[in-house]
C-alpha cells in the first residue's frame, strides 16, 4: 500500500497513466530529499504545538493570580477604616495595626501584579518564536514545493527517455 504524504496539497505532481503498471507509479514523497523537508515540518509543528501549549500554561498562571490579586486588594480595602477595637486586636495578636496591614496587602498586590506582568512578557516572547517557526514553515513549504517538482520533473524526464530508448529498440 502507497504511503500517504500529509503535506500533499495537489495531486498534480503524482503520475497518472492508466497504461503504466503500478510500478511506474511515482512517489515523489517517498524520496529521501523530500522525507528531510517532511521531518523538519513535523518538527516545526511539534515545537509550535508545545511552545502554544505552555502559552496556555501561563495564561492559566495570569488568571489565578489576578484572582488572588482581587483578594489581597478587597482584604486591603477592609482594613482602610476599622475601629479601634480591631486596630488593638490586630495589634496584640500580630505585632501590627490596621496601617501596617494596610502596606502589606498593598505591597502583596503590587507583588502579584509584577509576577503577571512577567507571565505576559514570557508569552509575548514566545509568541515571537512561535511567529519565527511559522515564517520558517512557509519556507518549508516552498522548499517541499520546488523539491517535489524537481523530482517529478527527473522522474518524468528519465520516464521518458526510457521510452524513448525501449522505442528505438524495437
Amino acid at each position: 500500500m502507497p504511503m500517504v504524504c500529509p503535506f500533499l496539497r495537489d495531486s498534480t505532481s503524482l503520475v497518472h497513466n492508466h497504461h503504466f503498471s503500478r510500478t511506474h507509479l511515482f512517489n515523489f514523497y517517498e524520496h529521501e530529499d523530500y522525507q528531510v523537508l517532511v521531518a523538519q515540518q513535523q518538527a516545526h509543528y511539534k515545537e509550535i504545538t508545545r511552545l502554544e501549549c505552555k502559552q496556555s500554561m501561563l495564561l492559566t498562571k495570569i488568571s489565578n493570580l489576578e484572582v488572588a490579586q482581587d483578594l489581597v486588594m478587597r482584604k486591603k480595602w477592609d482594613l482602610e477604616s476599622v475601629t479601634k477595637k480591631t486596630t488593638k486586636v490586630l495589634t496584640e495578636m500580630t505585632g501590627d495595626c490596621d496601617e501596617c496591614w494596610f502596606w502589606k496587602y498593598d505591597s502583596a498586590e503590587d507583588e502579584i501584579k509584577d509576577l503577571r506582568i512577567s507571565k505576559c512578557l514570557e508569552i509575548a516572547s514566545i509568541q515571537s518564536e512561535i511567529n519565527l517557526l511559522k515564517h520558517d514553515r512557509e519556507v518549508l513549504n516552498k522548499e517541499q514545493d520546488a523539491c517535489r517538482d524537481r523530482l517529478t520533473k527527473e522522474h518524468n524526464d528519465a520516464t521518458k527517455d526510457q521510452g524513448l530508448a525501449t522505442a528505438s529498440t524495437n
